[in-house]
């Protein structure tokens, strides 16, 4: 089943309480006319109990790439474990 894409001004949904933004990597890839998030797209400072931390996103598509890294959807998570928005629910993107 597909899953919306992230794209640049999406969010990271943190660890529930603690939305931070997602920094897109990939400049020539877009979607509803916005930059595509892939894996290792940087995640700004975020907080879980008394850990203020950044990541990256670590998990996503592993069947649609954009620039060789693989597409972020909505509940792919970062490396920490940080939850992915995404918006972009007229393009869908499964495995």
């Amino acid at each position: 089943m597909g899953m919306p894409i992230s794209k640049a001004g999406d969010t990271s949904l943190g660890h529930v309480f603690s939305p931070s933004p997602i920094t897109p990597t990939t400049t020539n890839v877009t979607a509803l006319g916005s930059p595509v998030h892939v894996v290792g797209d940087p995640i700004a400072v975020h907080v879980l109990g008394n850990s203020a931390h950044g990541g990256t996103i670590g998990l996503a598509s592993t069947t649609v790439m954009a620039g060789n890294k693989g597409l972020a959807r909505l509940m792919d998570t970062g490396d920490c474990g940080a939850m992915v928005s995404g918006s972009g629910g007229t393009v869908l993107v499964g495995g």
